[in-house]
């Protein structure tokens, strides 16, 4: 989908436009970048650039395959899980 933001839109503003809560918000990139992991609210004040690309998962979905060994992430989330300690995929029934 394509969306008109305004010049200063975050990717908060983003979630808020498609009213997606950021509970229900999985990984989250912006342009093949890894900007958000479920758990993790790293990214929601950073500036969305015009034409970028976004792509969300859902929160039910792991992390994509294609993804696992060398991702690029953005310095926040660099940083976000650098406090948070590693990440580990959890298992439940739905």
């Amino acid at each position: 989908m394509d969306l008109d933001l305004p010049e200063d839109a975050v990717i908060d503003t983003l979630l808020q436009e498609i009213s997606l809560p950021s509970t229900e918000r999985g990984y989250l990139f912006v342009n093949a970048v890894l900007y958000d992991a479920p758990g993790l609210y790293a990214s929601r004040n950073e500036l969305l650039q015009e034409g970028a690309h976004i792509g969300i998962f859902s929160i039910r979905h792991m992390w994509p395959y294609q993804y696992r060994d060398g991702i690029r992430m953005s310095d926040s989330l660099k940083a976000a899980m650098e406090e948070s300690g590693p990440m580990q995929n959890t298992y439940r029934k739905t």
